[in-house]
Order: structure tokens, then C-alpha cells, then sequence
């Protein structure tokens, strides 16, 4: 399990950053998207895509101050 972790930490670096900066968990963002929570998971950890929705409902998150292909850059 702690290597799921580490895969969704390194996937979004500054998706992780803004969520944690905001105080907005992970647990918050499944729900508002709709979304299993292991299904979110997977998405961050780059198991999964995001869909052009799912990305958009996201970047809403911070108040579209940053370009949607920075927010999901994959490092």
C-alpha cells in the first residue's frame, strides 16, 4: 500500500501541492467529483485518465489562477 502512495505523490506534483495548500483532501475530491475514492487514487497515481470534465471540475478548485496543463503536468 505504501508504494500506491508514493506513485500518487510523484504523479501531480503540483496538483498535490495546490490540494495540500488548500486544505482540500482527497477523500473531498472523490466525493465531489462523483468518484470511488480508489478510483481517484488510481487517476492521481497516473493508473487511470482524468476525463476533460474531471480536470476542469478540478482546476475550479483553485479558482483558475493556473493553466490546466500545469496543474496536471506529470513529473
Amino acid at each position: 500500500m505504501r508504494e500506491n502512495i508514493k506513485d500518487v505523490m510523484e504523479m501531480y506534483k503540483e496538483l498535490e501541492k495546490r490540494m495540500a495548500y488548500m486544505g482540500i483532501s482527497k477523500k473531498k475530491m472523490a466525493a465531489d467529483l462523483n468518484m470511488n475514492y480508489g478510483t481517484l487514487l488510481a487517476k492521481l497515481g497516473g493508473k487511470s485518465h482524468f476525463t476533460l470534465d474531471e480536470a476542469l471540475t478540478i482546476q475550479s478548485y483553485f479558482a483558475d489562477d493556473i493553466a490546466i496543463e500545469e496543474l496536471f503536468k506529470a513529473e
